[in-house]
Order: structure tokens, then sequence, then C-alpha cells
């Protein structure tokens, strides 16, 4: 909070000594809100490779475990269609087989 407010307040100093100088209010607003935007944003951090490799491994695994396991569904699916399909074949050919034993 003491960081915020140290930041507004140098943006309304910046701010106040234009307007003391140029005495014209909407480029010191200007000034104000552009000083306060560049003391707001986070600067840019040296990222440890070491840490961004097993940042970038983590997420590897984690697409090849989906990958694994979309596999495994596709196939449990095709089985499942498989099965069924012998299993009606099965029942098809047992119904054709009692119409025939009855024409007998």
């Amino acid at each position: 909070m003491f960081h915020f407010i140290l930041k507004f307040l140098i943006a309304g100093i910046v701010a106040v000594s234009w307007h003391y100088l140029t005495h014209d209010m909407r480029i010191s607003i200007f000034f104000f809100l552009l000083v306060l935007a560049i003391l707001c944003l986070k600067p840019i951090v040296f990222q440890d490779p070491k840490q961004r490799e097993e940042f970038i491994e983590k997420i590897k695994e984690a697409r090849e475990k989906q990958r694994f396991l979309e596999s495994e569904r596709i196939a449990e699916k095709k089985k499942l269609k498989s099965d069924e399909y012998r299993e009606e074949k099965q029942k098809q050919d047992f119904e054709n087989l009692k119409k025939r034993m009855k024409e007998v």
C-alpha cells in the first residue's frame, strides 16, 4: 500500500510541476496518468533456465498423459463397439438358426 501511495505522489509531483511550468491542465493530467501507469508496471524478471525447463517438462508430461488417456478411451470405445457388434451378430445368428430349426 505504501508503494502505491509513493508512486501516486511521484506522479502527482510530476503533473503539478508540469502544470506550474506550462499552465496546461490537460497535458498535466496526461503526464500524471502516464507516470502513474509507468510506475505501476511490473518490470521483466529474470527467469531461471532450470525452472523454465522443469516447467516445460511438466507441461510435456501432462500432454503425453492426456494423449495416452485419450488413446485408451478411444481403444475402449472401439472394443465396446466390436463386442456389442459381435453380441448382436451372435443374437441374429441364433434367431436365424431357431427359424431354420422350426422350418425343418
